[in-house]
């Protein structure tokens, strides 16, 4: 009866996350259910105690957050995705797939769909539409790409696979690791993902046609771009990578963590834009503790929500459906959190909580840990980018003027064909 009562809460989590309430609140208030249910609310608490405590997590997490926002504060984002924008208006008939390309490798260095979306949507989007290009599809192209996070050492979901790797396999594996280790299969899913949108934007013609009620072109003519300023957000995503690709040429780079490299990353951002650097200062711990309560916060509900599945038995249940069952193991971490990000507009919940009650025991069904945590991230963002309630749908409809749902229905293929590209890489393939 314990089992029944945990996947009841389950289901009702479910569904409190797509009625849109606040899902740490209802990861928590779940957890708490299951604990006092099974009579062990220590369980929960415990839970709770780990997810704050999460050291590596942290620092990576919120040293992003905080690099992210100095970005912001000094306009440095703004000229990397002028700077990125400019070469489309050369490239009419590769408008749609440049523009997801283009979003998908300025979110690896702003680690933050809805961030990304306004960023490159309020250049982007107008430029499309201004060039011919239906208000709805340009709102796809931005949005199809909003999965690049897959390739930041910000992302919690890389640092957490990267640690319970080396946990199980008492090895010391950094989440530049884990990005490398899929970092061919996320070119190849944006290779297929970008085509669709192009293919879509042929077969449908909107790729050309739209006049927009103003003549006025985009502002990416009217913005002069610093490059070196556009440089500047990029540096500390470049500086790890050369780190780890040449730690005997570089040794200074290869001693250097995520934390330090934004720290530096936002000393150059500001000295470089000539910004005050009190506020700039301010706006780096600002976005350290956005980076705990927002991202972190998910973690910790996740947290307490998996120990409250754990006290009730659907955990070890499931894992002992899932042993010597693979296909059902591996398919489970792509279904998952794919559909609850698609109804609910955010997989980061979904994905953690998976990673945290399955991926951990992915050895004993004959999966690797790290293909299988990697596959639940790319599911939950892939989701998302087709999720007519996600937070980056919204920026792009709100840019585009055009109704979420006529956004996603042009996404929704390239996402499904990405998942399903991810999944072939990873399972079939064995290619990382």
């Amino acid at each position: 009866m314990l089992v029944y009562f945990g996947l009841f809460m389950l289901i009702l989590t479910i569904v409190g996350m797509v009625m849109r309430y606040e899902s740490r609140l209802v990861l928590i208030v779940s957890g708490l259910c299951m604990g006092l249910a099974a009579m062990d609310p220590m369980a929960v608490l415990t839970g709770m105690s780990k997810g704050m405590l999460r050291g590596n997590m942290i620092l990576c997490i919120c040293s992003v957050m905080a690099f992210a926002f100095v970005m912001r504060y000094t306009g440095c984002d703004k000229h990397l995705s002028h700077a990125v924008a400019k070469p489309l208006r050369y490239v009419r008939l590769f408008l749609v797939p440049g523009a997801t390309i283009v979003t998908f490798l300025v979110q690896i260095a702003l680690p933050s769909a809805a961030g990304t979306s306004a960023a490159i949507g309020a250049v982007v989007i107008p430029l499309l539409m201004s060039m011919g290009v239906h208000p709805a599809m340009a709102g796809a192209a931005v949005l199809a790409g909003t999965f690049g996070d897959l390739l930041s050492p910000g992302l919690a979901h890389n640092v957490y696979v990267a640690d319970i790797a080396s946990k199980a396999l008492n090895q010391n594996i950094g989440a530049i690791q884990v990005i490398g280790y899929h970092t061919s299969a996320a070119f190849i899913s944006l290779a297929v993902v970008a085509t669709a949108m192009f293919v879509i934007t042929l077969v449908t013609g909107e790729g050309k046609g739209y006049v927009p009620e103003s003549d006025k072109e985009s502002g990416v003519q009217d913005f002069k771009v610093n490059y070196f300023y556009a440089l500047i957000p990029i540096m500390p995503i470049a500086a790890l990578v050369l780190g780890a690709c040449f730690p005997k040429e570089l040794p200074f780079l290869a001693k250097l963590k995520v934390e330090h490299t934004m720290l530096l990353g936002a000393i150059i951002g500001i000295i470089a834009t000539r910004k005050n650097p009190g506020q700039g200062s301010k706006e780096f711990f600002k976005g350290l503790g956005h980076g705990y309560g927002e991202i972190m916060g998910i973690i910790i509900a996740a947290a307490m929500f998996v120990g409250g599945l754990k006290a009730t038995g659907v955990i070890d249940s499931a894992i002992d459906m899932m042993k010597g069952a693979s296909n059902v193991a591996t398919l489970a971490a792509g279904i998952g959190p794919w559909a609850l990000a698609v109804v609910c507009g955010s997989g980061n919940a979904a994905t953690q909580a998976f990673n945290e009650a399955v991926t951990v025991n992915a050895a004993s069904f004959g999966v690797d840990i790290i293909s299988m945590g990697s596959f639940a991230t790319f599911a939950g963002a892939l989701g998302r980018c087709m999720s007519p309630v996600a937070g980056a749908c919204f920026v792009c409809a709100g840019i585009s003027g055009a109704d979420p749902m006529n956004i996603v229905k042009r996404t929704c293929i390239p996402s499904i064909l990405g998942l399903i590209t991810i999944y072939i890489c990873h399972f079939v393939l064995n290619l990382h």
